[in-house]
């Protein structure tokens, strides 16, 4: 199918951690569209070492409900070899005709930027959408928003987002480059995590009750997902 159109403009988007097998809980995220606007396909802590045709159909099901897949991609803080990303990335794209690329285990510090400016160019050299999604999960230099359309700054607890800060830099961009994932919020405090996000110039969000090891791998139960689709959109 061809590509979605980008988020609709007005509120914010919610952008998903899509860390569970196709099913009940990808069938909720698409009901979502379009306050729900983005999503990552992550088959094995990447594409995998061959194609899962459940994932083929989920990806472009999703695609069709108007949500943006992006594939998972790990990058080890910078340690992995540039070829092995781009082969991983190249996977992502013929296997799953995906939108963009997530690239998982950034640094915060600008050390390592001309490698992730290497990756964003190489995804840009795709045919079709070529989102790129940067996650150090904290706050970082502002050097990348050169190597990112899309910035995670934030991936933690509700208890610990209260007292969190912006640098001050990010004020400069529009919200809709940044992105922020706050685990352990209780169905109480989701409304006060929505509202603090999007007093922080953030544009895309996600907030969960689930929790480490992995509070990726669920969805919220119906009632506090549409108060959180609720929130976001208004």
């Amino acid at each position: 199918p061809p590509p979605p159109p980008p988020p609709p403009s007005g509120g914010q988007h919610v952008a998903v951690p899509t860390y569970f097998y196709p099913g009940s809980y990808w069938a909720q995220l698409g009901t979502g569209a379009p306050t729900v606007g983005l999503a990552v396909v992550n088959p094995a802590s990447g594409p995998g070492t061959a194609v899962d045709p459940a994932y083929v159909t989920q990806v472009a099901q999703t695609r069709s409900q108007g949500v943006r897949v992006v594939g998972y991609v790990d990058t080890a803080y910078g340690a992995r070899a540039l070829s092995t990303v781009e082969a991983e990335i190249d996977r992502q794209y013929q296997w799953y005709g995906v939108d963009g690329i997530f690239l998982d285990e950034v640094p915060s510090d600008c050390g390592r930027i001309a490698y992730y400016q290497t990756l964003y160019d190489y995804v840009k050299t795709k045919a079709g959408v070529d989102q790129v999604v940067l996650n150090p999960g904290a706050s970082t230099g502002e050097c990348f928003m050169a190597a990112s359309d899309v910035l995670i700054t934030f991936e933690d607890t509700y208890a610990n987002y209260v007292g969190w800060r912006p640098v001050g830099w990010e004020a400069n961009y529009p919200a809709t480059r940044f992105w922020q994932l706050i685990m352990a919020t209780s169905q109480s405090d989701l409304p006060n995590a929505i509202a603090l996000s999007r007093s922080r110039n953030v544009g895309w969000v996600y907030v969960t009750p689930d929790t480490l090891p992995n509070p990726w791998d669920t969805l919220p139960g119906a009632t506090y997902w549409n108060q959180e689709l609720t929130a976001a959109a208004a």
